[in-house]
C-alpha cells in the first residue's frame, strides 16, 4: 500500500486519484494512517464481502439455535 503525507495529497489530488484506482493508499498525518483511500471498484467488493459475512452469521446464528427463523428472517431481509 503507498503512503502519503495529507500536505501532499493536497498538493496531488490527481495523482492520489489515479493511484487509488490500482490499490489503497494510506494518507498520513503526524506520520500516523489517518484515512485509506481506495477505488469506488474495492469499495464495492468490500461491502459485498461484508454482507456476505454478516449473511453467513446470520444462517449459523439459526442453525445453532441462537435466532429463531423469524427473527433470522428479518435480519437477513435488513442486509
Amino acid at each position: 500500500m503507498k503512503k502519503i503525507n495529507a500536505t501532499q495529497a493536497k498538493q496531488y489530488f490527481g495523482e492520489l486519484l489515479n493511484n487509488a484506482q490500482q490499490e489503497p493508499v494510506a494518507i498520513q498525518k503526524h506520520q500516523k494512517d489517518f484515512a485509506i483511500l481506495l477505488s469506488s471498484a474495492r469499495y464495492h467488493e468490500l461491502l459485498a464481502f461484508e454482507d456476505k459475512c454478516l449473511h453467513d452469521l446470520a444462517v449459523l446464528a439459526e442453525q445453532e439455535g441462537f435466532i429463531g427463523s423469524e427473527a433470522s428472517m428479518k435480519l437477513l431481509d435488513s442486509i
